[in-house]
């Protein structure tokens, strides 16, 4: 798999003989943690912690709060009444006021009652109520004072970033793109990054625990500008290799201390293209040629039910595929299907009459939409790197640029060798990598300018990447264990088996690692294994390990029972001691 997509040198200079493994075995094999650009690594909770919720039941009146002059006492007792219990809302009248002593009204009620009640202004006064209403719902009424956006940091196991935001959104009552990120996270995984709403209380965002599952949230700060694609330094990683040769410790641990030096080829991990049917990148060579009715029916065509595990959706789109009915099939979709799914989010946007460039541009989200053009971007710059490995090797070359595009100088090494992404970029204009790109480009019928009118529905970021990358702060660790799904890493609801538990036949590998945003772990793993890492191979060396597991025990039953027909007696006497040994225990 990993062939197919550009994925054939090494930084070694030669191949390497492959070490079979398993990879992301377990959720908690993969961890994640994103390193913010001040170098603060964001914390995972132990599955034993209680994450704050400030919950309704907990909100208390700020005494502290000054009553404005305006609001007579009776009119005080009435909203206090209405803090405790629900019924028909407070009317405040304001017709001899002045429009800031109306502005200290909303403001008095929201600093007092922390957010629990709503001021809705109508013709005759100020109405306060416990909770929204349905014209308050959508009404912004933020406090000046208080910086616009609140940051968090997210921590979710098994979900897709897009699937936990969307969702994230659907209870904040807010619109998908108002949730920035700064990028995507594994789904098969732990994970921790910070995320940002804009205009939403710390105290809603907390609230959320208590109703998410598989997510948390917590750490909240207010700032003045969202959470920014590719805005942090990068990821710190924590990941175990299971089912390894019982004798390949000791190349493994010569291989590390290569790699520590060397470092990796920067490719863009298979994970970037996905595994169904039509890839990311094949989708986003469409949206570049502006097919856009072909670049939904391929994102469409990944959620037909070929397995069990699209559930609803795949059958939504079934439904779409033969009748034509968007309305129809959209009618499938329940609860978060319809609103947290990109195939929701298309049937949606046809059921409302849009067009096909619209569920591409305005229904999909733009980080998610921003994946399909990027992953045709990977895949050419994949191809053009193994290329430049291929005919100059490993070590800086004469023709090589930096990241401002002009040649290395003397005492530069093989970490600032850099490669134009596909684009118009006029410092890398004269560089072998812009030139053997436009010869790809030229072969799929597009040409740098291709992409210069997708810049603002896109995202498309970063001008270069780095050849060679280096992973920080190395740290490893050999892993004995018996049971073949034993936990080896703390997740967010589960706990590792302790260090006094961790012997037996089984061999794993724990590697922790730092990487700058846009590097991939997978690949940094392919440098040590040799293995292919990609989704594919390592389900089928999953499925291979099981079954291979099944056989063993089989095997073992079958020799008890070729023991008991050729020893009965064997099994009486082991039979008798285990008794005795249970009456003596007792």
């Amino acid at each position: 798999m990993e062939t197919e997509f550009g994925l054939t040198e090494y930084a070694s200079g030669h191949e390497i003989t492959p070490i079979p493994c398993l990879l992301k075995e377990m959720y908690t094999d993969f961890i994640v943690q994103e390193i913010l650009d001040d170098g603060k690594v964001l914390s995972i909770p132990s599955p034993d912690v209680i994450l704050e919720s400030t919950g309704s039941k907990d909100v208390q009146i700020e005494e502290s709060v000054e009553k404005p002059s305006c609001i007579s006492d009776e009119t005080l007792a009435a909203i206090e009444e209405r803090f405790s219990t629900k019924g028909t809302p407070v009317l405040v009248k304001v017709d001899t006021l002045t429009k800031e002593e109306r502005k200290s009204i909303h403001h008095f009620v929201r600093e007092r009652f922390s957010g629990k009640l709503i001021t809705e202004t109508k013709d005759d006064g100020i109405y306060v109520s416990h909770g929204h209403t349905q014209s308050t719902r959508k009404r912004k009424n933020w406090d000046e004072n208080i910086p616009k956006e609140c940051h968090f940091t997210m921590c979710k196991e098994n979900k897709e970033t897009s699937y936990a935001c969307q969702l994230i959104a659907k209870f904040l009552n807010i619109g998908p793109n108002n949730i920035k990120t700064h990028g995507i996270k594994d789904k098969r995984g732990v994970t921790a990054q910070r995320v940002s709403v804009t205009k939403v209380l710390e105290s809603k965002i907390l609230d959320l625990n208590s109703r998410l599952r598989g997510i948390k949230v917590f750490g909240c700060e207010y700032k003045n500008e969202p959470v920014k694609m590719g805005g942090h330094w990068g990821n710190r990683f924590s990941i175990v290799l299971r089912d390894l040769p019982n004798d390949s410790e000791p190349t493994l641990h010569e291989r590390l201390e290569t790699f520590q030096n060397t470092g990796f080829l920067n490719y863009f991990g298979t994970q970037r293209f996905g595994s169904r049917c039509s890839t990311t990148a094949e989708i986003g060579l469409a949206i570049a040629k502006r097919d856009w009715e072909g670049a939904v029916r391929m994102i469409l065509s990944n959620a037909m039910p070929d397995h069990l595990e699209n559930g609803q959706v795949g059958w939504a789109v079934k439904c779409f595929t033969e009748t034509g009915d968007a309305r129809k099939a959209f009618s499938k979709l329940k609860g978060a299907q319809a609103f947290a799914t990109v195939e929701g989010q298309i049937l949606k946007c046809l059921t409302r009459g849009g067009t096909w460039q619209k569920c591409i541009t305005e229904a999909i989200p733009i980080q998610s939409r921003s994946l399909y053009v990027h992953a045709y971007q990977s895949l050419l710059w994949n191809k053009v790197a193994s290329r430049r490995v291929k005919e100059y090797g490993t070590r800086v070359h004469e023709s090589d640029v930096g990241a401002d595009g002009k040649p290395l100088g003397e005492h530069s090494t093989h970490y600032d060798i850099h490669i134009a992404l596909p684009g118009e970029n006029s410092a890398f204009e004269n560089s072998y990598g812009a030139k053997w790109i436009s010869e790809l480009l030229k072969e799929d019928g597009l040409t740098p300018a291709s992409f210069t009118s997708l810049q603002d529905k896109f995202s498309l970021g970063e001008s270069s990447r780095p050849l060679f990358v280096e992973a920080k702060e190395l740290k490893w660790k050999f892993i004995h264990y018996e049971q073949p799904r034993a936990f080896l890493q703390d997740g967010l609801q589960t706990r590792a088996i302790p260090e006094s538990e961790q012997k037996g036949p089984l061999l794993a590998l724990q590697i922790q690692f730092s990487l700058s945003s846009g590097s991939y772990a997978t690949v940094a793993l392919r440098e040590v294994t040799g293995y292919d890492m990609g989704k594919k191979s390592m389900r089928d060396a999953s499925l291979k390990s099981q079954k291979g597991a099944e056989q063993n025990e089989e095997q073992e039953d079958k020799d008890d029972n070729e023991l008991t027909e050729a020893n009965p007696e064997v099994v009486e006497v082991v039979e008798v001691t285990e008794v005795a040994a249970v009456e003596e225990a007792n």
